[in-house]
């Protein structure tokens, strides 16, 4: 499903120099285009107000998709009608996004949106390089019912320096990862589900070990599947301040706001040794696993996952992970729930600093974010072609879930809360979600963005070596000796001085309060 994209490291470093010399300054505005550029007035106006632009849109998810070429053809039908723009949509699978719009994003290519988040495509770094354009004087001009209906620490944790450079996609913000089973196999194989709700850490991990031992001797090909980006720093009790590939956490319990290096904690440590010890007993099918930069999802729907560890525990979300492989899962979540910085900038789209349109991109993301019917097509496709309301106004998808149009990422395009309530789901589904976003316990540092610029190097650098290191380290091929290879790289790379950098911030962050 997910294409690897083959840039080698000359071309990427090749294209980062070019970035550098692109983004030093803002571009100058062409009297062409600052003709074309809508006035507020016009924007709450029809099409005719409007020239026509066509805007261009990356964002990941499981693409390529059947029918998506039909399903934008829609889209853009209603983008016409509604605000005279089309969109030449670009989706990428996860496995390669991530290093096309470094491409993308280094040769200065055109383009006028693109998704972004703590995860992928990172936000903090690309705002460090000058990438994304400033939205503060123009999301309350061209997108005024968003940026009002999203509350306003939500916008604050997307500030750098002051200024916001994410148009955050409203969601489950609070986290904690998944724990992800068969519903058929939990009950079969007796998984002692109070044992481990809500309970899991590096230190009771091991209580899967007896249920993983169960389900692999009548289905031997079945495993443990998880990631440290899929775990977070939340799984460990940390909190991540440039995302996880990147060293610099601080501990939830810590009041004292200590940054460290993620990597030498003794809870991560556990999870590498762990393991290591589960490859040795065959849990991991890490000789399947080990050609892909990433696990893409077809090991659940190849039916050889036996428990899954990741994304985000949400209310309802059993009824989306069911519908992927087309058997019952049970949603567990791992640990406590933390409304952090990160939970909230996992989802966001940014605008490119160099978009010959940015007055109508905004307005492109204030339609889709409040336009119900055009979110929905986006997402779920042609209703009674893909999708169906039943009487009850519950949506039910169509047809085999593998050849039809199901991208399954309703949080990628805009608020998630504008979505059809699945069969399945509760009806009040969205009003439960944003309960457990105010009801989660709120990092201390909520509301802090860090600001790579001063270590962009250093960043790339050991970001660099988290792609080289940590594939092995989750499928338990890595020996303790590389573990500490790795961390004594990172030291080389920078991570004493990117450290050093985001305690100087946090402090100053901290006495400013």
């Amino acid at each position: 499903m997910f294409r690897k994209m083959k840039w080698s490291k000359a071309l990427i470093v090749a294209a980062a120099l070019v970035l550098l010399a692109a983004c030093s300054t803002p571009p100058s505005e062409k009297p062409s285009e600052a003709s074309n550029k809508p006035t507020p007035e016009a924007s709450q106006n029809s099409d005719a107000d409007l020239p026509e632009v066509k805007l261009t849109w990356y964002f990941p998810g499981s693409f390529p998709q059947a029918d998506q070429e039909l399903v934008f053809a829609e889209v853009n039908k209603k983008l016409k009608e509604k605000i005279n723009a089309t969109v030449d949509f670009k989706p990428l699978g996860f496995g390669e996004y991530d290093q096309k719009m470094q491409v993308v994003i280094a040769s200065g290519a055109p383009y006028d949106i693109a998704f972004t988040s703590n995860w992928i495509n990172i936000y903090s770094q690309n705002v460090a390089k000058g990438a994304f354009l400033p939205l503060d004087d123009l999301l309350a001009q061209y997108a005024p019912k968003s940026f009002a209906a999203v509350p306003q620490s939500f916008w604050d944790a997307a500030r750098v320096k002051g200024k916001i450079y994410g148009f955050v996609n409203e969601q489950i913000a609070a986290r904690t990862p998944a724990v992800v089973v068969s519903k058929e196999e939990a009950e079969k194989y007796k998984l002692d589900i109070p044992a481990i709700s809500g309970k899991l850490t590096p230190d009771t991990l091991p209580l899967l070990e007896p249920y993983l031992q169960n389900v692999r001797k009548d289905f031997p090909q079945k495993g443990f599947v998880t990631s440290l980006v899929q775990l977070d720093g939340l799984f460990f009790n940390l909190e991540p301040i440039a995302g996880i590939q990147i060293p610099g956490a601080v501990d939830f319990s810590d009041p004292t706001l200590k940054v460290v290096n993620q990597y030498e904690t003794e809870g991560v440590k556990k999870y590498a040794a762990l393991m290591r010890e589960w490859n040795a007993k065959g849990y991991l099918n890490s000789s399947e696993r080990i050609s892909k930069k990433a696990d893409d999802g077809t090991e659940v729907k190849a039916g050889k996952v036996a428990v899954g560890i990741g994304g985000s525990y949400k209310p309802g979300g059993e009824v989306e992970l069911s519908a992927e492989v087309g058997y019952e899962r049970l949603q567990l979540p791992s640990g406590t729930a933390h409304l952090t910085t990160g939970g909230i900038i996992a989802t966001m789209q940014a605008i490119n600093r160099n978009s010959k349109n940015p007055e109508r991109a905004l307005m492109l993301l204030e339609l889709i974010n409040t336009d119900k019917e055009i979110y929905n097509l986006l997402n779920f496709g042609i209703q009674d072609k893909h999708f169906k309301l039943d009487a009850d106004g519950f949506m039910v998808k169509e047809g085999d879930a593998s050849q039809a149009y199901n991208p399954n990422v309703p949080w990628m395009f805009a608020t998630n809360f504008l979505a059809y309530v699945e069969k399945g789901k509760s009806k009040t589904v969205w009003e439960e979600t944003k309960q457990v976003n105010k009801d989660a316990a709120p990092s201390q540092l909520l509301g802090f963005t860090f600001d790579a610029e001063p270590v962009k190097a250093e960043i790339g650098k050991v970001s660099a070596l988290f792609d080289e290191y940590s594939r092995a380290i989750d499928l338990g091929v890595s020996t303790e000796a590389k573990y500490n290879e790795f961390l004594a790289k990172q030291k080389v790379a920078g991570s004493d001085k990117i450290i050093a950098e985001m305690q100087k911030q946090i402090d100053a962050w901290k006495a400013a309060k």
